[in-house]
């Protein structure tokens, strides 16, 4: 070590130790208004991701609603398309198909009038 390095350490400590004794209590009281500040800031920043998340929540409900009104309007448009007489149609092409298949095992018992299958329970 030269000379020069030794005063400049030498120097250096008093200044670290005036810097402690002096300085600390000034520089902990900054430090600490700073580390306030920023836990302010960051709870601002949650504050918005929270309100975002709120947001997207809403939008969902809203496309679940329209969803639901979508469903809705297509059983009123199918419940006043969907006839007794459409339905025994329905039954009757798929027991035609049925009976085409080769690996056909099931026995069709005609028990509305005239054959036709029943598609509705009669009272």
């Amino acid at each position: 070590m030269t000379k020069t390095h030794i005063i400049e350490t030498a120097i250096g400590g008093v200044i670290i130790f005036f810097a402690a004794m002096f300085g600390f209590p000034a520089y902990s009281r900054y430090q600490t208004l700073l580390d306030e500040r920023n836990h302010v800031l960051v709870n601002e920043i949650r504050i918005q991701q929270q309100e975002q998340l709120i947001q997207v929540e809403k939008q969902k409900a809203e496309i679940r609603i329209q969803e639901a009104y979508g469903i809705e309007k297509s059983q009123e448009i199918i419940s006043g398309s969907l006839t007794a007489n459409y339905l025994q149609y329905l039954a009757i092409k798929a027991q035609e198909k049925m009976a085409d298949s080769p690996n056909h095992t099931e026995v069709y018992i005609p028990s509305g009038l005239n054959g036709i299958p029943l598609v509705k329970t009669v009272q």
